[in-house]
């Protein structure tokens, strides 16, 4: 009867040790030939005579506890009774009993259908050995590390731990999920172990204008916005599907994403935060299942948005289904953001690592992604102002000019501008009062920083004493801009002439100045022909 018990167990068991190949489970990407220097250390649970040679055919008899159980066995079983998910299937087996590692395998040969009572076992074995991060339990047999296969001498029942001693600060490695597994004595188990790990991406949302009017926009590497202007990030945190049930064997999986502003980038708060998985389906919006860290935002230009448990934060959210993760919250260019006055690169770079539970050993065990980063570009426009014609002493100061969006330089359509007291440039200002009027300097100059790629208009509205207000002025800013490069066309640099009283200033294109000339001209060549008509009329005469 017992051969048979335990016959069936080998056959439960498949899914979860995948026993004779000992493929172990962990996560996201592959980490190269985990062989040549993954380690394992492998716990005999129970030990015993095993026949056959493929799992189907597997036997054991004569069984007792292993050499990792047998020293307190009595202690074990305790626990095990103890256990709040199997403790009542145990409930009956009394420690003083010399066939308790018998009756224990009695018990587990009935799971012939559950993978959760299997990993709860093979979880609850692994917290036995490991009571906390520190515990350091000799095992039966070690190996990997170079090797591609583990020796057992004796053939058991073992508990298999990754147990690999990752430095600190190790960038993208996991640890592999622990496995129960049977073998014979004098075997070499091949080791194909996987590595898989979160993954992590970090985008900027950029607007698009179209020739229809409306905006559009999409979230990617690059982006480019006006200063004070509110703006999206979006992290995601990509979890890969596991059909081995890999993140069962955690009893909590963390993330954490470390967010990093350049000094020109202001981040505008944890009530801009917005927390979502798997494109919506279950959203987080309890607070208590996450926190924000801003305590190093001002020293160190990061914070931190922590799940605790991504396997508890969302309703119905299964990781072993795969899982994405995403956070979304709003920033702004301020006034130390790096402006581009010609083609080129950025400083205002904006990246962000995933922290992630990596060992679903007990402890506090952290793998941590590369960083994904991207960048954020805005613009100067540099205006000269002269009376006449645009040559060195011909500048003009205290001429005053406001920008706007719309042709027409409608009000509703103004450019809201705030003057920097450090450098005496203008500013987009997105608030309630009212903007400041530019003024050109003694030098003619008065220059607006940080302006979004577009159309402007720039309109003289309060002219020096004795001239004559200029013509509207169209600026355009062109960018094409991917990752840390933006090329740039248009007119970022332009001069504007005044005349004295009495004189017109033209439009660069077309207006109504030129259209007076035709009028005129005009006129003119009618008057002209008139009188010649009328003489020769009184010469025929």
């Amino acid at each position: 009867m017992m051969k048979k018990a335990i016959k069936k167990l080998l056959a439960a068991l498949l899914a979860v040790a995948m026993l004779c190949a000992m493929a172990i489970p962990a996560f996201a990407g592959t980490e190269g030939d985990i062989t040549t220097w993954h380690s394992f250390s492998a716990f005999q649970i129970f030990k015993g005579d095993v026949e056959g040679n493929d799992i189907k055919d597997f036997k054991i008899s004569n069984v007792t506890w292993g050499s990792n159980i047998a020293d307190n066995p009595a202690a074990f079983l305790d626990q095990l009774k103890a256990d709040s998910t199997l403790g009542t299937q145990f409930h009956f087996i009394d420690a003083t009993d010399a066939n308790t590692a018998q009756k224990v395998l009695e018990v587990i040969s009935k799971w012939d259908d559950s993978d959760a009572n299997s990993i709860a076992f093979a979880r609850f074995v692994c917290h036995y050995l490991y009571p906390d991060a520190n515990a350091k339990p000799k095992p039966a047999v070690e190996g990997g590390g170079g090797s591609d296969h583990i020796h057992f001498d004796e053939a058991g029942y073992y508990l298999v731990v990754d147990t690999t001693p990752f430095n600190p600060g190790d960038i993208d490695h996991a640890y592999n999920s622990f496995l129960l597994m049977v073998t014979h004595a004098n075997w070499n188990v091949p080791i194909t172990p996987k590595a898989e790990k979160p993954s992590v991406k970090k985008e900027v949302f950029d607007n698009f204008d179209n020739q229809d009017g409306t905006s559009t926009g999409v979230f990617g590497s690059s982006a480019d916005h006006a200063i004070n202007e509110k703006f999206q990030f979006k992290l995601t945190a990509t979890l890969p599907a596991s059909t081995d049930h890999a993140y069962d064997y955690y009893d909590t999986y963390a993330v954490c994403f470390k967010d990093t502003l350049s000094e020109g980038i202001t981040y505008d708060g944890p009530d801009s935060v917005v927390i979502k998985s798997n494109n919506n389906t279950y959203n987080i919006t309890d607070t208590l299942k996450y926190t924000i860290n801003t305590d190093n935002l001002e020293t160190q230009n990061y914070f931190e948005v922590n799940i605790p448990d991504v396997k508890t934060c969302a309703e119905g959210l299964d990781l072993n289904d795969g899982a994405t993760i995403t956070v979304t919250y709003t920033a702004h260019l301020n006034e130390k953001a790096y402006v581009n006055i010609e083609s080129g690169s950025t400083d205002n770079k904006n990246s962000v690592q995933l922290k992630y539970s990596n060992n679903p050993r007990p402890g506090d065990y952290w793998g941590t992604t590369p960083k994904s980063e991207v960048y954020v570009f805005t613009y100067q426009l540099n205006n000269t102002k002269y009376h006449d014609e645009d040559k060195p002493g011909n500048e003009l100061g205290g001429a005053g000019f406001r920008l706007y969006s719309n042709k027409d330089c409608t009000e509703e359509q103004e450019i809201k501008l705030k003057k920097n007291i450090t450098d005496g440039t203008y500013s987009p200002y997105f608030g309630v009062d009212a903007g400041d009027e530019m003024f050109s300097d003694e030098h003619g100059q008065f220059n607006v920083k940080g302006l979004d790629a577009g159309t402007y208009y720039l309109k003289e509205t309060n002219p020096p004493a004795d001239y004559s207000a200029c013509a509207n002025k169209e600026i355009v800013i062109s960018a094409t801009h991917d990752v840390n490069h933006v090329s740039l066309s248009g007119n970022l640099s332009t001069t504007i002439i005044n005349k004295k009283d009495g004189g017109i200033t033209l439009p660069s294109t077309g207006g109504i100045g030129t259209t007076i000339f035709y009028v005129v001209g005009g006129g003119l060549m009618v008057a002209a022909i008139v009188l010649l008509v009328t003489k020769k009329r009184m010469e025929n005469k």
